[in-house]
């Protein structure tokens, strides 16, 4: 008789390790759908949220003709998002600028033209830039979220590219050659939108800020974010 109590003890005890047994492996197989679950949503949504806007601005040149000692550039602007959330796109400013090249008559042994500031030397041989150069387009555009008034809608989702053509003529009897500056500003697709004005810099180019007081309003400033392009074209 206390063998068989023994034997059904041992049933019992065994009944209940494999109940145990088959309960962990649900957990474990629970907790590893509700992980990957979670990682699914945080890849998906929550990671991107997180991570700041980014636009790449780039900007190709091309001869498209020439009559007498005008030549038309043809420049196709195309902006991309690079990053991982969406975009609003607030605004946009465009600045060529002709420069006339002053050659030197002989070439010594030290660079003339130079200049040099506390960030920055420039120095070439036999030649420099005769001044800042002379504005040849200032074109400046807002969009919806920037104004007021409204405005063409203009986002990028991630991976997304918007080109733009424009043709600009420079008189190479007057420019050696042409500088092409692009600038854009934008915030996430998500928050609020942020009123922008266009602004003169002591070079005379256009340039894009907030409305909004810095000083008083950090936060709102901090929202805003700018990408600017720069390349030249020769009228050679």
């Amino acid at each position: 008789m206390p063998k068989d109590e023994s034997e059904d003890a041992r049933s019992r005890r065994g009944g209940r390790l494999e109940r145990a047994n088959a309960l962990v492996q649900t957990l474990a197989i629970v907790a590893a759908g509700a992980w990957a679950v979670y990682t699914f949503v945080y890849e998906a949504r929550i990671k991107p949220a997180l991570e700041p806007p980014a636009v790449s601005v780039t900007t190709s040149l091309v001869r498209a003709g020439e009559r007498g000692q005008h030549v038309a550039i043809r420049s196709t602007v195309t902006r991309k998002n690079v990053g991982q959330t969406g975009v609003r796109v607030l605004g946009l400013v465009y600045n060529v600028t002709g420069v006339r090249v002053r050659f030197d008559a002989e070439s010594g042994t030290k660079p003339a033209g130079g200049t040099t500031s506390a960030d920055r030397t420039i120095a070439a041989r036999a030649y420099g830039f005769a001044g800042p150069g002379e504005a040849i387009l200032r074109e400046s555009r807002l969009f919806a979220g920037a104004t007021e008034a409204g405005g063409e809608p203009s986002e990028l989702n991630p991976g997304e590219t918007v080109s733009r053509d424009l043709i600009v003529y420079a008189d190479r009897d007057r420019f050696d050659f042409v500088r092409f500056e692009v600038g854009l500003a934008y915030t996430k697709a998500d928050e609020p939108p942020l009123h922008l004005t266009f602004a003169t810099a002591p070079d005379g180019t256009l340039t894009l800020r907030p409305q909004a007081d810095c000083g008083i309003a950090p936060e709102t400033c901090a929202r805003l974010k700018t990408t600017d392009f720069a390349t030249e074209f020769s009228l050679w």
